[in-house]
Parts: structure tokens; sequence; C-alpha cells
């Protein structure tokens, strides 16, 4: 077990003369915890010294719904402070906590446990205290992120998928403007079933990413960067789509430039090509959304998520899914579903937002040095990614549900082999009584012979 004491403390125990004094000192720090490092307190000394400067009405937010101790505490700034309890005087008193904080000395007496089973804890990796929200009285930081970037992903794709359906409209006549000349596509013939291959492996490469979020321990940062990386990418196609309208990759088409009627058939097209993902295999026909292609970004960022938040020693994954990513560009390039700017432009575009994102989010320099201008240029890195403290480690483990769903079908099947049991005691009696009431019925029968 890991034993801290203060550096002053040492420093008495090291002197002959201080003994007395030293074990009177150790004695006093035994029977109140305030004379300790701040940072050291847990959640219960957090509560004892709330209650000991009359902050009473603030230990239920603070210790009992966002589990607060004192490492965290003295890392509160005045707006988080009075955002929770609106008390300014508790501000001041824990901003008087921070010098002795970072005054105070440590020195670790024992090794730390390098035992590489233990899971790290959550807290370890982002601060997550409660904060109000519009539709239910509190809620975890961590997951209202992850609630706002999945709404903000959810709804970045939908208007792209209606500015799909508006391209459609302004697509030039395959009839009077033949595809543009590109290197690649001049040279190869198109391949009917090659498209169809490429959407199977965007299937495969979207369920194995699927699996790997759900068993890491630390699967709401990932979704959190997933969706806010996709975001930014649907929105900037929606854009270069709608600005520059290319005429189509191939001659062998049915595509022509069709106005709907109103607003609300755009709307019911819009819908479909989002519920099918803009996949021909789920029923869904475009002819005008190039520049650039979202299949490729589609394979490009799943072979990142796949490479990035699995164990490097997952070698033959890895190789699978850049390999699955790089056949299924070269899919799309030889059914003649985009011209090659479109492909190049979506992987440099996708793998340099990936790598990007996580140098700064791995790097604490980045929203440290010039809060301000990182507000200014990444709004949406900086709110996703404030209370991030470091670098996500690669563990596993199933989410509570999977646990939860267990333990209630076991119930279940308890709850059921009991209920087995008295259906079969219950026959057995009926069985029983209706056999010997029928041997005494003939047993009667004989007598009266």
């Amino acid at each position: 077990m890991n034993r801290s004491i203060e550096y002053s403390q040492v420093l008495q125990l090291s002197d002959p003369l201080s003994s007395s004094s030293s074990s009177s000192a150790s004695s006093s720090s035994s029977s109140t915890t305030f004379y300790t490092n701040p940072v050291l307190w847990t959640i219960d000394q957090v509560e004892e010294w709330l209650k000991a400067n009359n902050f009473d009405d603030c230990v239920d937010i603070l210790c009992h719904q966002s589990h607060i101790d004192g490492k965290r505490l003295v890392k509160l700034n005045q707006n988080e402070v009075l955002s929770l309890t609106n008390n300014k005087q508790l501000w001041l008193k824990i901003k008087s906590l921070k010098p002795k904080s970072e005054q105070s000395m440590v020195i670790q007496l024992e090794p730390p446990n390098t035992n590489c089973q233990r899971y790290t804890s959550s807290n370890e990796i982002e601060d997550q205290p409660f904060t109000h929200c519009c539709f239910v009285t509190s809620i975890r930081s961590d997951r209202k992120k992850t609630l706002l970037a999945f709404l903000l992903a959810f709804m970045t794709i939908l208007f792209s998928s209606f500015i799909i359906t508006i391209v459609d409209e302004r697509i030039p006549d395959p009839k009077r403007f033949p595809p543009l000349p590109d290197l690649i596509l001049d040279n190869i013939q198109p391949i009917s079933w090659a498209f169809a291959v490429t959407e199977k492996l965007i299937l495969i490469e979207m369920t194995t990413l699927i699996i790997v979020i759900l068993a890491h321990r630390h699967r709401m940062i990932i979704l959190r960067r997933l969706f806010t990386i996709t975001a930014s990418l649907y929105f900037l196609r929606s854009i270069t789509m709608v600005l520059t309208s290319l005429p189509v990759a191939t001659t062998d088409t049915d595509c022509e430039p069709k106005k709907l009627i109103n607003f609300e058939a755009r709307l019911k097209k819009a819908t479909m090509i989002f519920l099918g993902q803009g996949l021909s295999s789920f029923g869904v026909k475009t002819c005008g959304d190039y520049l650039y292609s979202g299949h490729t970004c589609t394979l490009v960022l799943a072979a990142h998520f796949i490479s990035e938040y699995t164990p490097r020693s997952c070698q033959l994954l890895h190789y699978l899914s850049w390999m699955s990513a790089l056949v299924g560009m070269l899919g799309i390039l030889a059914g003649h579903q985009h011209y090659s700017i479109d492909i190049i432009i979506a992987w440099v575009l996708s793998s340099r937002l990936f790598i990007y994102y996580h140098t700064m989010a791995n790097n604490r320099t980045f929203l440290q040095t010039n809060t301000s201008r990182m507000w200014f240029w990444f709004p949406l890195f900086s709110y996703f990614e404030e209370n991030v403290k470091t670098a996500i480690p690669n563990e596993y483990c199933l989410p509570n549900f999977v646990y939860e769903s267990r333990a209630m079908i076991n119930n279940w099947m308890e709850s059921i082999r009991y209920s087995v049991y008295w259906v079969i005691l219950f026959l057995f009696i009926v069985i029983t009584y209706s056999f010997s009431f029928s041997k005494k019925m003939n047993f009667s029968s004989i007598i009266e012979r």
C-alpha cells in the first residue's frame, strides 16, 4: 500500500532533536486531515473540509453527485465553482488551497503499483463533473458532450443528405457534358461489381469499428471524437458539393437533371439518402455528389480509429483494415463512381484531420498555452477535449448493460428453473393421484363382482 508524507515531516523525522515534535505532529494530523496536502484528500475528507468551513449546502453537489476529491477540488476554476454552487465564498476558500497544493512537496516512500491488469479509472483520464441540462436535472459532463457530438454529427449528415438532393437537381446533363478527362478513369474500363465490393468492405470496417468502440473502456471519448471528426468532414463536403457541380464520371449512366416539385419531396429524398447512408446496397441512388468521396472518408476514418484504439500487437487487424480501405478506394475508381481527385482529396482531408485532432488531444500544451486562440480556431476541439487530461490507454471491458443483461437473464433462468420444478412436482402429484384413483376404482369394481 502506497504511503505519502509531506516534505516538512520528512525533515522532522530525519532530525533527532525533533522526534517528539514529529510524533505530536503525526498525532494531530491523524485527528484532522486538513494539515496535509489538499491534493491527497479523499472525497470524505473534502466533505469534512466543507462542513468545517460551514459549506454544508455544497456537500451534496460536490461530494455526492460530482464525486470531487482533493485533486479535482484544487483544479476547479471560478466559473466551475460558481456554476455548481453559486457560492463566491467557497471559491475564495478553494483558491486559498491552491498555493498549499502547489508548494507541498510529496515524497513517495514506496514504489507505485505497476500491475498492468489494473484498469485506469475514468477520472484519471477525464474530469467528469455533473452539469445541469435542459431535459434532465443533471448529467455527467462527458456523457453530455458525447450526446451533443452525436447530435452534431446527426444534423450534419442529415444536412449533407439534403444538399445531395439539391446537387442532383443541378447536375450537368450527361448528353451535353461528357465526363471530365481523368488520367486513371480514361485508362480503365468500368467494372460493374467493383463498387458493390467497396460497400461490402465499408460495412465490414464499420462493424469492426463498432465492436472496438463498445469493447473499449473509454468508449465515450472515442465516440465523441468520431462524431466530431465526421461532422467536420461531412459539413465541408456539403459546401464543396453545392459550390461546384461536376459532370457524371461515366458515360454508362441514366442520371439526368430532374427538378423536384417542392420542399417536401426534397426532404423525403434526403431522408431516404440519410437512412441508407448513401449506400447503393440499401437502395440509395445519387448522381452529383462529387468532390469529394464520402465512401473514402468512411473507409479511411474507420481504418485510423481501428489502428489507434487497438493494441499495437494487433498488427494483422491493422493490416487488414488498411488493405480494406485501399481496396475500397480502388473499387470506387474501378466502378467509375468518382473522379481520382475526389478520392485523393477525401483521403488527405480525413487522414490529416484525424492526425491533427489526436496530436492536439494527446498534447495538453495546445490547450494550456493560449486558451483564447484555441477556442477561436478550434471551438469544437476545445469544448469536447477540455476535460480530457491525458492520452487514452487501450483498455477493454464490456459495457455495463452487458453485465446487467447477463444478471437479468440469470435471474430469469433461475425463476424459470424453479417454475419448472414446481410444474414437474404438480404433474407428478396429479399423475400419482390419478393413477391411485384409477386403481381404487378397479379394486372397487372387482369387489362388487
